[in-house]
């Protein structure tokens, strides 16, 4: 494909394409859609609520459905998206959210053909992410940014963007595990809990302190009441569906979360680059799949987790296939390729769009525990090294 077309093996080239994607998918909804984007609308509105006293977290139908359910500091992040005209602030933020992954993909040690694989394979989910107004590429964005900055040895940036994931999603903060390959985890530490009580305390500048406890605890709260979603995309909904078998989700997350520190106990393997970075892979993809909340449009960080993965997988009729099972059951399914009588009667109960993820990260998982080696093949370009 680069060889045919090699102005696609540029990410430069890519991000022009990924802009006016943003622009024209915004446009579109803004144009045709009765109530677009009440995604939009939730975060938008939720620094009014806080900025006025109001209960973040209580339905507030006047302005939009569906709960509030992030952190009172994301909440305070929103301001400049409030305070914007409407169509202004929902276009940055969805350019937001695809500039933030194509910077974090660029800062990447790999070579620019990669980079622009793991660009155009994630391309399609991205946009579904936009077209509904999440921040998915924004975590996508700083999970991956975490690493880069680690790799650059840029360790009170990686704090930051981990608080930042933090405040924003709660579960990637399990990008911060990253630290135990690098020097300097003392400063590390530090810098989490310097950022992590900054932003944390930053909207009581708006509630005061008596405020910022009150809206803490509602916060808090609706972490622990808030149900499980009747339709989401996870290893739970799958057995659930499948085999007729309900659990806590601790009965899944326990055995998942030893299953992905596991591959941490060799570490003779810390130092080798391509190590580190399917293990990156392996977190991006396990955000996803082991999270009861993930949505569709969430699935644009476990995409991004399997287009790294394939950088580093020598096993090319292997990688091929995991990438097209991936990038038809998973980053299609919910397009209009697929017949909506097909996704509403086999694909959502079925929970198939996770299936593919789920696969890959058990494959990661193997080779992260049991090869000898790890380098990058893809495309014939000579491993990276780093560290």
């Amino acid at each position: 494909m680069f060889e045919k077309y090699p102005w696609l093996g540029r990410p430069r080239n890519i991000s022009i394409v990924f802009a006016g994607l943003v622009v024209a998918a915004t446009a579109l909804r803004l144009l045709f859609c009765e109530n677009p984007f009440n995604n939009f609308s939730i975060i938008r509105f939720s620094f009014h609520n806080l900025l006025s006293g109001n209960d973040l977290y209580a339905p507030h139908p006047d302005h939009h459905w569906d709960l509030f359910k992030y952190s009172p500091t994301f909440s305070l992040l929103m301001a400049p998206f409030y305070l914007l005209p409407r169509w202004l602030g929902l276009l940055v933020f969805n350019l937001l959210n695809a500039y933030l992954p194509y910077q974090a993909i660029c800062r990447l040690n790999i070579p620019d053909r990669a980079k622009a694989f793991i660009l155009i394979f994630i391309a399609i989910e991205l946009l579904t992410s936009i077209q509904n107004a999440q921040c998915n590429g924004i975590v996508a964005g700083i999970m991956i940014g975490v690493f880069a900055a680690f790799e650059r040895n840029e360790v009170v940036l990686a704090a930051l963007l981990v608080c930042l994931g933090t405040f924003i999603k709660v579960f990637p903060a399990v990008i911060g595990v990253l630290f135990l390959f690098y020097d300097r985890r003392s400063r590390f530490l530090l810098a989490c809990a310097g950022w992590g009580l900054l932003l944390g305390l930053l909207p009581g500048l708006v509630t005061g302190p008596a405020g910022l406890v009150v809206v803490y605890r509602q916060w808090l709260h609706l972490l622990a009441t808030d149900p499980t979603l009747a339709l989401n995309y996870s290893v739970m909904t799958l057995t659930q569906r499948w085999f007729n078998f309900t659990a806590p989700d601790r009965w899944y997350l326990i055995p998942g979360l030893v299953l992905l520190l596991l591959p941490l106990a060799r570490l003779n393997r810390w130092k080798a680059f391509p190590f580190r970075l399917v293990y990156l892979a392996s977190l991006l993809v396990w955000v996803v799949i082991f999270n009861h909340k993930a949505e569709s449009p969430t699935f644009v960080i476990a995409a991004c987790g399997v287009a790294i993965w394939s950088l580093a997988e020598s096993n090319a009729p292997l990688r091929t296939g995991m990438l097209w099972f991936v990038f038809v059951f998973t980053i299609l399914s919910p397009t209009e390729l697929f017949p909506p009588w097909l996704r509403q009667h086999v694909w959502q109960p079925y929970c198939l769009k996770a299936l593919p993820c789920i696969v890959a990260w058990a494959w990661i998982e193997w080779r992260l525990l049991c090869s000898k080696e790890v380098s990058l093949p893809f495309f014939g370009d000579r491993p990276v090294t780093s560290g």
